[in-house]
């Protein structure tokens, strides 16, 4: 039999819609240092009305803690343990599962939620918070099915998934400077998180990397990249930003001028300025001239530097 899993990655708040191949990406900040931080409960619900509550929900959720405990993200082993006043993540996994026939053939499916949220609020970094889907699917045949070990296989196979990116994307936080670079020539979550790693924990040497993703095809990408230099303050990012972008792109030059006027420095002034004066836009021009008065000065001469 062969399986096909659905590709998984984190949703914005509790609002999520599956596709066939996928979810939708969210940004997400990112935060420098964390307080300790304990795993409290693992809870596991099955969706009314299917066929998850043949699912071993107990033996799920053992091998979820098990799995998070072994990978060292987290401080303590259950919610009791944590000191007062400590910050504890509280995971919570949602199981569907049916099995569908038609025309002779049957399938199996599993799909699972995994929502990571930290207590009290604010006090844990956001990286830490989680709200991503996944799932998988197999054919089977109907004379010979066994539903109740393949939803539950199914549902661990998809729980895995969700668990290794997760972990994976934690454990960047933690990480030598060395692994970060290396996740920044990857793809997809993981380099977005080392994108945020990079700008949070200062990793200056990492800067012509994050200039090189400014060209990347992915917008998301782009924008993760720009979004660390302007947190870094680096003035190596102002040449991509002003040579290597097209002008009559209204939707760029708004990130542009934006991070432009954050950046500061000589050449961003006088690119500011010209934008000020010539750009074929009302808009862009008034909002370039925007940023020179936030940068200290509406003439490049006096325009201020970056910190």
């Amino acid at each position: 039999m062969s399986l096909r899993r659905w590709r998984a990655i984190r949703i914005p708040g509790a609002v999520w819609v599956l596709l066939a191949l996928g979810i939708f990406a969210c940004k997400r900040p990112s935060v420098t240092s964390r307080p300790s931080l304990w795993l409290g409960p693992v809870a596991i619900t099955a969706t009314a009305g299917d066929d998850s509550s043949m699912v071993d929900r107990e033996a799920l959720g053992q091998e979820v803690r098990a799995q998070l405990l072994q990978a060292g993200i987290f401080d303590g082993e259950a919610m009791q343990s944590a000191p007062p006043g400590a910050a504890v993540a509280r995971v919570r996994i949602t199981v569907s599962a049916e099995v569908v026939r038609a025309d002779g053939k049957a399938a199996a499916r599993a799909g699972v939620g995994l929502n990571v949220s930290t207590r009290p609020e604010g006090v844990a970094p956001s990286h830490f918070g989680e709200d991503v889907q996944a799932g998988a699917e197999m054919p089977c045949d109907p004379a010979e099915l066994h539903k109740r070990e393949i939803l539950q296989r199914l549902a661990e196979l998809a729980v895995g998934d969700l668990l290794a990116a997760y972990i994976a994307r934690q454990k960047l936080w933690s990480a030598k400077p060395e692994s970060v670079h290396a996740a920044l020539a990857t793809s997809g979550e993981l380099r977005l998180e080392a994108i945020r790693v990079a700008a949070a924990h200062k990793l200056r040497d990492e800067v012509p990397a994050l200039v090189a993703l400014l060209a990347d095809d992915d917008e998301t990408t782009r924008d993760a990249a720009l979004g660390a230099l302007v947190q870094l303050r680096d003035p190596r990012a102002v040449p991509a930003l002003t040579k290597g972008k097209s002008m009559k792109d209204r939707r760029e030059m708004r990130k542009i001028v934006d991070a432009l006027a954050a950046l500061g420095g000589q050449e961003a002034a006088d690119y500011l300025s010209f934008v000020a004066d010539a750009h074929e836009d009302e808009e862009i021009r008034d909002m370039a001239q925007a940023a020179l008065a936030r940068m200290g000065s509406k003439s490049p001469g006096k325009a201020s530097t970056p910190d």
